[in-house]
This record gives C-alpha cells, sequence and structure tokens, in this order.
C-alpha cells in the first residue's frame, strides 16, 4: 500500500494538472461558439468589423486548443500512473467513455479546426461557417462525453462487479447516469460564462486605453449580453446541482463549505470529507 506522502504527492499532482487543464476548456468552448456566430452574422450582414473579431479571437482560440490537447494527454497518463488500481477497476468504463470522446470529439475538432485557422481567404465562406459550426459540435461533444464519465464518477449506476472490475450492465443508464443531468448544464453553462467575462476583459482594456474601439464596444456588448442571461440562470442551475449533491455527497458538500464539525461537534480533518 502506497504511503500518505506518496498519496499525498499524487493529489497534488493531478490536482495541478487538472487545474491548468480545465482552465483552457472553459474559454475554447465558449470562444468556438463565440467565433462561430461571429463568422455568421458576418455572412449575413457583410460588416467589415465581424470579420475583425473573428481573426483576433480565432489566434486565441487556437492557443488555448492547442493547451488544452496537452494537459489533457497528460491528465490521461496520470490516471493510470498515480491511480493505477482504480484505473484498472473503472478501465471497462472509463475507458470506453473516453475513448468515445477521442473518436467522436477530438477527430472532429482536428478535422475542421484546420479550415477555421488557416481557410479565411483560401475556401468558400459558407465552408469556413460549417467548419465553424462543426468545430463547436466537436467542443459540445467533448463537454458532453467527458462530464458523462466525471458525473459516473460521482454517481456510478449502470454496472455490476465481475473480478474486482466495474463492467457497464446497462450503457444508457452509465453514460446518463443522475449527476450528469444536473452537472452537465452547470458546467456547460459556466465554461460559457467564463468565456464571455474573458471576451469581456479584454474587450474593456481596450476601452480603456482607447484602442480599436469599434472592436472593443462590439465584443464587450455582446460579452455583458451574454452574461445578462445566462448567469441568472446558472444561479437556478447551480443552486439545484447543489441540493442535489447535499443528497448524494454530502460529505464532499461540506467540505466545499469548510465545514469541519461532526455532529457531535468535534473536529473532523478536511480528508475525512474528501
Amino acid at each position: 500500500m502506497a504511503s500518505p506522502a506518496v498519496v499525498d504527492i499524487s493529489r497534488w499532482q493531478f490536482a495541478i494538472t487538472a487545474i491548468f487543464h480545465m482552465s483552457f476548456p472553459a474559454l475554447t468552448i465558449g470562444l468556438s461558439l463565440f467565433l462561430a456566430v461571429m463568422y455568421t452574422v458576418h455572412l449575413r450582414t457583410g460588416n467589415p468589423l465581424h470579420p475583425q473579431i473573428f481573426r483576433f479571437w480565432k489566434k486565441i482560440f487556437a492557443v488555448g486548443f492547442g493547451l488544452g490537447v496537452v494537459a489533457g494527454t497528460v491528465m490521461t497518463f496520470e490516471f493510470g500512473l498515480n491511480w493505477g488500481r482504480y484505473a484498472h477497476a473503472v478501465g471497462p468504463i472509463l475507458g470506453v467513455t473516453i475513448g468515445m470522446e477521442v473518436i467522436t470529439a477530438f477527430f472532429l475538432e482536428s478535422g475542421f479546426i484546420g479550415i477555421m485557422l488557416y481557410g479565411d481567404g483560401r475556401v468558400r465562406p459558407r465552408t469556413m461557417a460549417f467548419a465553424c459550426w462543426m468545430l463547436v459540435v466537436g467542443t459540445l461533444l467533448s463537454t458532453t462525453w467527458i462530464l458523462s464519465a466525471n458525473s459516473w464518477m460521482q454517481d456510478p449506476t449502470g454496472f455490476t462487479e465481475v473480478d474486482g472490475q466495474f463492467r457497464a450492465s446497462n450503457w444508457w443508464h452509465v453514460l446518463f447516469n443522475p449527476a450528469f443531468s444536473y452537472r452537465y448544464p452547470h458546467i456547460l453553462l459556466a465554461v460559457l460564462i467564463s468565456a464571455a467575462w474573458f471576451i469581456g476583459g479584454i474587450a474593456a482594456w481596450y476601452l480603456v486605453k482607447q484602442r480599436a474601439l469599434p472592436f472593443a464596444r462590439r465584443t464587450l456588448s455582446i460579452a455583458l449580453g451574454v452574461l445578462a442571461v445566462l448567469m441568472p440562470v446558472q444561479l437556478y442551475v447551480g443552486d439545484a446541482t447543489a441540493a442535489f449533491m447535499g443528497a448524494h455527497q454530502p460529505a464532499k458538500l461540506e467540505a466545499f463549505e469548510g465545514n469541519w464539525k461532526t455532529d457531535n461537534g468535534r473536529s473532523s480533518s478536511p480528508g475525512a470529507c474528501s
């Protein structure tokens, strides 16, 4: 059995990698939708401001996409290296789920991102728009598969245990487990809101510096409009998610809230609530 120090180091390594990785998909999922909308609006209106916005943000999207892919690959290795026994136990389920994410989402994204990044002026505008929307589909598929796998780890259903491994007995229950219906909309709204804040923050900086004012005003107005719509919805969805967690994972919810007291008033360690 691994020593507590090795376990703690493994936890810190995986946590740091996960935080670093998640920072980039949290931006690129929303940015892909923003880019697709901008290019589509450009096709319909012919306003030269929209392709300027599109070309500015697609460069940032490309950097974020590349870093997210690399960091996600490192996380996959850490599953097997840091948590070998766990990976062996859940491999028949999580291996399939993450594999489907690679086959359906990553291949779709990697196929169309080249057109989106380098096709401007080289392919027909409608082909560019189609590539942008296919990239949106790819990012949403990736989010769906990853959240399905993560939600199953939080609230596993549809499995039987055979020789120390979890094997699917009902794939519908595995993929659309009870936690998924709460966690998926919560995370999807969160990444869209994160992207909107990021876009709005950059636009606000340009306004403060009095640079590229038409670009900054239009970008900021779009970001603020998205935030005005999504943030009230997220308050409701987030509250429902917390209520679900309180019913299914009360110790984890108390750890989030920093409540280290047991029912009898004695102090309990954070590790006991994880």
